[in-house]
Parts: structure tokens; sequence; C-alpha cells
């Protein structure tokens, strides 16, 4: 074990961004960790600030929160102990001290001492290491992971499948996520064009933090990967996320999107969503699924289940082609309306076909598409 060494730390800081920043980094901390220093965060004084990272070997997050600085330093702090007690400050100057290993906390009427852990035992927290890079806007970014993240799958038996795929081209670089039943893709144009193709499979927790990560940042972020393509790293402004690449080989995607379609619908988003919303209280996955009957002028949505009962819609709609009937799970349909904006296409092949939801303001394979494998109603052949 390493023996800790004095080291003076001393900062001053506002405990309203302090505890905003510890929520943040500390969603990184593991609760079932059998290493003890994995439930501590690191928090090091730099001529910038106060610098939070904490780590689970997998994720990592790091915080800068703007201080007034009297000495560097670096030490490791029970995370949740310290985020949960931050929180409860009243929004004064909180004075931050280390002496040794023990953390002084002063604040209006409060003093307290964190016996802390020496920031040598921390782990080592990987850093790029001159791979490629991307930089796009950050809502750009935030929203391409918004409208495909619910697509990954969350069983662990399909570990690869549990990530989304991040594919840099000449084109821009595609999102892509799906679970088997699925798919979702997203493809973001990019202020320059990638030097290198990049094609890795991110892990869909690791982007699920970047929302909050980033909040009040603003502008790009960079997309740093490791030269040996094992971690991809997010930075923008004051904070960062990184992670682990899923090891793996990503399926063909691209068999799954239709090709042929027979029948197209347009309807307006919004009101598609609240009937589906509504009609899905009466509708249980596969076992009980939301149908759409299509016809000319129109999109009848209907579900029925016997203990329940039945509910059913009609909505005007812009139809072209052949009358057909098809099945969906209710919630497939709900998250992937959520990703598209005032009206969304359904391009449809037959009852039994992958059914493409797509945005008819954008051409060819740009914008959001998703992909619904329908679901099969008795009598359908």
């Amino acid at each position: 074990m390493t023996t800790a060494t004095a080291t003076t730390l001393r900062a001053t800081v506002d405990p309203v961004r302090l505890a905003t920043a510890l929520g943040t980094v500390c969603r990184a901390i593991s609760t079932r960790t059998t290493l003890p220093i994995l439930n501590n965060l690191r928090l090091t004084a730099t001529a910038e600030g106060l610098s939070l990272t904490a780590t689970n070997l997998e994720i990592g997050i790091r915080k800068l929160v703007p201080a007034e600085m009297g000495a560097t330093g670096a030490i490791t702090v029970p995370g949740r102990l310290l985020s949960d007690f931050v929180a409860t400050l009243p929004p004064e100057p909180l004075a931050l001290t280390l002496e040794d290993t023990v953390l002084h906390l002063e604040c209006a009427r409060f003093d307290t001492h964190i016996r802390c852990l020496d920031a040598a035992d921390f782990p080592h927290v990987p850093q790029p290491d001159g791979g490629e890079r991307l930089t796009l806007p950050l809502a750009d970014l935030l929203r391409a992971i918004e409208q495909t993240l619910s697509a990954a799958a969350t069983e662990e038996s399909r570990p690869v499948l549990m990530g989304l795929l991040f594919e840099a081209t000449s084109a821009g670089l595609r999102l892509v996520a799906t679970n088997g039943h699925r798919l979702a893709t997203r493809l973001l144009e990019l202020p320059e064009p990638a030097g290198a193709e990049i094609r890795l499979i991110v892990p869909a927790r690791a982007l699920g933090e970047l929302e909050r990560a980033f909040r009040g940042e603003d502008g790009n972020v960079e997309v740093l990967v490791a030269k040996a393509r094992n971690q991809v790293f997010f930075r923008c402004g004051g904070a960062e996320v990184a992670s682990r690449v899923i090891d793996g080989q990503y399926p063909n995607y691209q068999q799954v999107i239709p090709t042929a379609t027979t029948t197209t619908v347009r309807v307006p988003t919004k009101v598609l969503a609240d009937t589906v919303r509504s009609i899905g209280l009466f509708a249980r996955a596969s076992a009980t699924p939301v149908i759409f009957d299509v016809s000319a002028g129109q999109l009848v949505v209907s579900a029925d289940d016997r203990e329940v009962g039945d509910s059913r819609a009609e909505l005007e709609a812009t139809v072209e082609g052949a009358e057909v009937r098809v099945a969906f799970n209710a919630g497939y349909v709900r998250d992937s309306l959520a990703a598209f904006g005032e009206v969304v296409e359904l391009c449809l092949d037959g009852p039994l076909s992958p059914t493409l939801f797509r945005d008819p303001s954008v051409s060819g394979d740009g914008g959001i598409r998703q992909v619904l494998m329908p679901v099969r109603l008795g009598g359908v052949r």
C-alpha cells in the first residue's frame, strides 16, 4: 500500500456548482466494486480550478469546477459521501483544505473533516495517445444520441448490441443502434472530413452520460479515439467522458434497412405519437401489439386486449400505394416517433417486412431513420 505524503490543498468554491458537478461525476462510481479506491473520486486542485474524476474502469467522467485556488494538490475522497454532504450545504463559499489525508471543509456553520486516500492509489485514467480526432457541434451529437440510444439492446446476452456503432467515413459520422427487433441510424455531417475511416462500438451507458456531463457547456465536442482503438474520449469545455470500446463485430445493419416500398404513409408526428400513447394502454408488447390499418387517406390505429379492453382511432394521412395491415410493439413505436420532427413518413412493404420510419424532408439516407420489425398477427401469412 502506498504511504500517504503530506499535501496542502486550498481552494474556495461555490457549493452549488460543486454539488452539481459531483452529482455528475459520481455516476461513474460502481455500486458493486471490490476495490475500495473506486468508491472514491480524485479531487485535484489545479490553476484552472477543481478537477473531479471518477471511474469504474469501464467509464470515466471528469468535470472542472471554477474555484479560487490557494494551493494545488490532489487527494481521493469518498465520492458519494462528499456529493451527499455538499448538496446539503447553504449557498455560501465553501473552503477546502487538505492536511495529510484529511480534507477539511468549512462552510457557514459547518466544520467538517473527511478521511481520504492517497491520490497515488487512484487508478491511472487513460489519455488519448495521438489517435483519430473528430470535431462536431455538441448540440448535433447530443440530439443524434437521443434519437438512436433507445434502440440499443439492454440484455447482456449480446454485448455488442449494448453499444452504438460509430462509423465515420467521407459521408460523415453515422450512429447506429439495434436490439435485433428495431434499428435506428442517424447520419451527422462533419465540419471537417474524418482523417481516416473509423468504426467502433461505444457502450450505450457511456453515451447516456454525455448530456448530463456536458450540461452548461456549448460549442463543439471533440471525439478522440485511442490509437489502439480500445478507448474513446468525448471532450467539451471543462468536461470529459471516457469509455472503453466494446470488442466485437457489429451486425450488417445495412441489410435490415428496407429498399422496397409498396405503401407510404405521411402523418403529423405528434398526432400519431399521442394516438399511439393512448392506444398503447390497451397493448402489451408482442402479446397485444398496436395495429396500423392503412387505406386511402387514413391510418387507423387500434389495439384489442381480451383482459383489458380495446381502443381505436382514425387519423387523416397522406397515403400512396396498397392497403396494408401491420402490427408493432407499441413501446418501440413511441420511442421511434420521439426522434422525428413535425412529419414522419412510414415506408411499408406488406405486413411482415421491416417498416422504415423516416423524415420526408431529408433526401437519401441522411437524417434519422428508424426500422421496426412487425409483429405477426394471427391469420397473417
